[in-house]
């Protein structure tokens, strides 16, 4: 009998300790209960493995001793994991603050780079963005998009390289790439043998510069961000987050005064973390969460349209207000006397184009809780707990997941739900996330997975890695994409948000707006999402202008902008 539980607990014990060893670092709670909970099977099997003693002095000095094994097998565990098992991820992590994106990472990989010359990194046409060259026999980051360029457009993309604050962007999560420690261990070998300076990998963006560089200047001052991508494939043409920040401030030149450079960086870094400065360091379209406002309404129209028969689209009446709960304040619209714009009777293209909140929450309640929610998810909308704070779909940068709400139960209230449907409740969104959810209208229904880094070369030459387009899901029928872009057509022809027209000369667009309220008593901020042509988009564009008012007018202006320096920097 002793020998059979012994044998159970034994199992039990691999089992917790197997499975929370190979965690990610990221779930290090997951491990530290897994362990806590193997610790009394492990006390278990020791003590069912020793022979039973008389009572007395004897028996228990031997089990407290036992306690005291036990205690030092988990502290081994313990430092098993921490040393051999997640030694590489801990090297190598970085640790972005979500409120700030204050970057914390090991600069020991850095430190130990400084002699080698990193690879470059390439826009698509070929233009080299960020090169290296050796100094005083160290290696320096160079610049060579500040030639032509504002730096300060591409800092939260390439990210900066730093010997005392370490690395982010792509620096960071292709470090192992561009230092040449992945993709060429015969190549690096060889040049340690015959003590030849390392060369590593090239990376080649998906990434416009001359895009990203004018769409960084129509954003001008304002914060926000705007990203544009091929619908087709996924590929990240524009990706512009404001502030941003200059790369050379913390690159360090070995050629300079090492004391005098030292404290170069270190005040530059104070700068971009202070108060003022704006969070720079924060990637606005991948790490900014926002209410997306009425451009939420896409997803919203897009689950009336899945199910027309609890929906029903085009049986629609724009109220003045709508009474959802008793004794709770009214939906109301943005606007008043909006049925004289939409008609009364209505249908989905006409509360779609001028916005009406009322009947966007009257869909939603139709719809009830169970459903809007499976449409948000076809979006990657999530609601609590069903995903990491990481975007699995998006991983060249650092990349929170969007949320359909945030406390468990929240869309049990018919209000709340309501509210959601228009826009608001709790909704926080990714500038990036609303992006796809016009490039999934855009690409007949199909959300395509987004990805900035097109191949990784080695220095000679030879392809390591090539992306290939990957779709995610098909979140919508083919119908239902052809009416969404006939929807998104009709707001920027006669809807709010018609004034983008203009703005792309030759060129039927589609888009919607967003008003999106956050703060009670601050101007709300200004979304704006579009594709572009109409019959076969090229391009889907996410703007979101932090605090920038009313949608249909800063946010569509600068969105037909960015098309049309789409279409002329093709």
């Amino acid at each position: 009998m002793r020998a059979a539980i012994r044998s159970v607990a034994i199992l039990v014990a691999l089992g917790l300790i197997g499975f929370g060893l190979f965690q990610p670092f990221e779930q290090d709670g997951r491990w530290l209960i897994c362990l806590w909970s193997a610790a009394p099977f492990i006390g278990l099997v020791v003590w069912l493995s020793q022979p039973e003693l008389p009572r007395g002095l004897t028996r228990s000095v031997y089990h407290l001793s036992l306690v005291v094994l036990v205690g030092f097998v988990l502290l081994s565990l313990q430092l098993l994991r921490q040393q051999v098992v997640q030694a590489d991820s801990i090297y190598h992590r970085t640790v972005i603050d979500p409120d700030t994106g204050q970057v914390t990472s090991n600069v020991r990989p850095v430190l130990a780079s400084q002699r080698v010359l990193r690879g470059g990194i390439f826009d698509r046409t070929g233009l080299l963005l960020v090169g290296s060259e050796s100094a005083e026999g160290f290696a320096r980051r160079t610049y060579p998009l500040a030639e032509q360029f504002d730096p300060t457009a591409f800092g939260n993309v390439v990210g900066f390289f730093s010997n005392r604050f370490g690395q982010s962007g792509l620096e960071a999560t292709y470090s192992d790439y561009l230092s040449g420690e992945r993709g060429s261990s015969l190549v690096r070998l060889q040049d340690e043998l015959l003590g030849r300076t390392q060369v590593g990998n090239d990376l080649q963006l998906t990434l416009n510069a001359r895009l990203q560089n004018r769409v960084a200047a129509l954003l001008g001052g304002r914060l926000g961000s705007v990203v544009v991508l091929n619908p087709q494939t996924g590929e990240v043409l524009a990706m512009v987050s404001a502030p941003g920040f200059d790369p050379r401030a913390l690159s360090f030149n070995p050629e300079a005064d090492w004391e005098a450079e030292n404290l170069r960086i270190s005040h530059n870094w104070d700068l971009l973390n202070s108060d003022a400065a704006g969070q720079p360091l924060l990637n606005r379209p991948t790490q900014g969460q926002y209410p997306p406002g009425s451009t939420f309404k896409t997803v919203t129209a897009v689950g009336v349209l899945e199910y027309p028969d609890i929906g029903k689209p085009n049986e629609i009446r724009c109220f003045e207000h709508l009474d959802v709960e008793a004794g709770a304040p009214p939906v109301v619209n943005a606007v008043a006397n909006l049925a004289i714009q939409t008609d009364d009777p209505s249908d989905l293209e006409r509360v779609y184009a001028f916005s009406c909140n009322v009947a966007f929450a009257q869909y939603a309640l139709r719809l009830d809780r169970e459903r809007f929610e499976e449409i948000a998810q076809r979006f990657d909308i999530f609601t609590p707990g069903e995903a990491a704070n990481s975007y699995e779909h998006f991983t060249d940068l650092p990349t929170i997941t969007s949320r359909l709400y945030v406390q468990p139960g929240f869309l049990s209230r018919p209000l709340a739900l309501a509210d959601t449907g228009f826009g608001q409740g709790q909704l926080l969104t990714t500038p990036l996330q609303m992006t796809m959810v016009a490039a999934a209208v855009a690409n007949d229904g199909i959300m395509m997975r987004p990805y900035l880094v097109q191949r990784i070369v080695r220095p000679d030459g030879g392809e390591i890695f090539v992306q290939r387009p990957q779709s995610i899901r098909r979140v919508m029928s083919s119908r239902t994409a052809e009416i969404m872009r006939s929807n998104m057509h009709a707001v920027a022809e006669y809807g709010f948000g018609n004034g983008i027209s203009t703005l792309v000369p030759g060129v039927e667009v589609g888009g919607k707006s967003g008003t999106a309220e956050h703060i009670e008593g601050a101007t709300p901020h200004a979304w704006f999402i579009a594709i572009a042509p109409i019959d076969k988009p090229r391009y889907a564009v996410g703007v979101m202008i932090e605090s920038g008012g009313e949608g249909s007018g800063a946010a569509a202006r600068l969105a037909g902008q960015v098309l049309q320096a789409a279409f002329e920097t093709e």
